[in-house]
């Protein structure tokens, strides 16, 4: 090869160079982009760096400063920003709040998603009441305390950053040309600014916002303050396809919004249920009714969190005969109502696809499931009923409650390959006769049994597989904000599974 072909090469025009490119996975790409400038100028083309991950992690200074770098330059370019941060860390609070920033700059921006550590923003340092955006007046609004600020007590580092955050948050709705996707991560601070970013988004991207997420995980699940957000601030909305949102503000008449034949139909609709005021009226189950013939191919969620409300009145008017419900998580509620997974298996036979029910291991119900059965053969395990009915019942995960060795291997049989995912931890597998903790041997021949039913290898979970902080008394806190959150946060926003 002549010297001239290799200067040739040199200056390959952009156009050229940038197509061949893109034909190349990334890491070949950077590797061929390392040869000489005008090649490393190229690798910075907006059309390599439509969507971007940014990790902002207190330790993970690599990934920081990478993240960084990144977000110099592509912020105000980019069309999708996934952003994972740690909330209690001044530091990445502050990186956040910078990209934030550049991102209100950028009117091409069609997706922001925030995967946050925890539900809150508190951080240790002077500690100063929360920014009060205006005076509420209405106080029979607050849940369960007239007086009850609107959020919670927190720094002053995150109080700029929630102030900060709100008006980057503003710019971007308002100046966006076509935002498709606003996922606020279940952070409280954020999710409790819903009544000012509402109005925003319905005049702003009502015909190409398709992805919504403004439900929370409450610090404080027993008391906070409700917002107030009409209805019909979501009838504008006639792309929409995915909407995350706190129980609180569902009702008939939002179901109403939801059904009229003009709107896009929903693929997944999320459900966050905390506490349960006295005034909220429900919903009906024609409303439900209604709804289902307007989306019939919507998966509902409904994911319970220190909700001693709501898991109480699981069968008396929280859930309904014609809910969509293909995915059913309960956490940290302290107790498990039977009754209402009977119900399930008789409503959601032919939906319900995912079963949670996550309690500590030391919770006063352990017996709960398994307790009467030797006087009443005649009643079926609810769990298995469950297996049984639920055609395409494909996740099931109990923690916190002693259940049978013997009904384990019957949920394996009825299910078989169909279920995926299997989550019981050892210490929760009870002798089949004596209702005690099953000792090495047995916890062995379950495992065999059950390996065979689900044609494949299953072992219970050890302590040491679970999460480090999952709560072995009835502390919900740590686990529910280091590991659930993040893991709600995409799954509400992802596709259904």
């Amino acid at each position: 090869m002549s010297t001239q072909t290799q200067w040739h090469w040199n200056l390959l025009p952009s156009v050229i160079l940038i197509e061949i490119l893109a034909y190349l996975p990334l890491s070949d790409r950077i590797s061929a982009c390392s040869t000489c400038k005008a090649w490393r100028s190229a690798l910075f083309h907006p059309s390599f760096w439509r969507r971007i991950e940014l990790v902002f992690v207190a330790g993970e200074w690599r990934r920081l400063e990478r993240s960084r770098f990144v977000a110099s330059w592509a912020a105000r370019k980019l069309r999708s920003c996934v952003i994972h941060f740690e909330t209690v860390n001044t530091n990445c609070l502050v990186e956040v709040d910078h990209v934030l920033l550049k991102i209100t700059r950028n009117p091409q921006v069609e997706e922001l998603i925030l995967l946050p550590s925890h539900c809150h923003t508190f951080t240790k340092g002077h500690d100063r009441p929360y920014y009060l955006r205006h005076n509420n007046n209405n106080n029979n609004n607050n849940k369960n305390n007239a007086s009850h600020p609107r959020c919670l007590p927190c720094s002053r580092s995150s109080y700029q950053f929630i102030e900060s955050a709100q008006e980057s948050l503003q710019s971007i709705i308002s100046n966006s040309r076509n935002l498709r996707t606003l996922v606020l991560g279940c952070i409280q601070d954020l999710t409790d600014q819903a009544d000012i970013f509402l109005p925003l988004l319905a005049h702003h991207q009502f015909n190409s916002i398709s992805t919504l997420g403004l439900a929370s995980v409450k610090y404080d699940p027993n008391s906070y303050a409700l917002l107030d957000i009409p209805p019909d601030n979501f009838a504008s909305f006639t792309a929409l396809q995915v909407l995350t949102l706190d129980y609180d503000y569902m009702s008939d008449r939002l179901l109403g919004v939801l059904a009229t034949p003009y709107t896009c139909p929903l693929r997944r609709l999320v459900l966050h249920v905390h506490g349960i005021d006295q005034t909220h009226q429900g919903t009906s189950e024609y409303m439900w009714y209604c709804f289902k013939q307007q989306h019939p191919q919507c998966s509902l969620v409904v994911t319970l969190m220190h909700s001693y409300d709501g898991v109480e009145q699981l069968g008396s008017g929280l859930l309904h005969p014609s809910m969509p419900l293909t995915h059913f998580r309960a956490f940290f509620c302290e107790w498990i109502n039977i009754a209402a997974l009977r119900l399930m298996s008789n409503w959601y036979s032919e939906t319900l696809r995912h079963l949670m029910w996550v309690d500590s291991l030391d919770h006063s119900g352990w017996g709960m499931l398994t307790e009467g059965r030797d006087e009443d053969q005649e009643t079926p395990d609810p769990l298995v009923m469950l297996a049984w009915k639920c055609k395409h019942l494909e996740h099931l995960t109990l923690f916190g409650y002693g259940y049978g060795g013997s009904d384990i291997v019957a949920i394996a049989r009825l299910r078989g390959p169909g279920l995926k995912k299997l989550w019981i931890p050892e210490d929760c597998l009870e002798a089949d006769e004596s209702h005690e903790l099953a000792n090495e041997e047995d916890v062995d021949n379950i495992a065999e049994d059950v390996s065979a039913g689900l044609g494949r290898t299953w072992r219970p979970l050890t302590l040491s597989e679970l999460h480090p902080l999952y709560p072995t008394n009835r502390s919900f806190g740590h686990y529910i904000k280091l590991r659930t959150q993040r893991r709600i946060t995409k799954m509400n926003t992802g596709p259904p599974d």
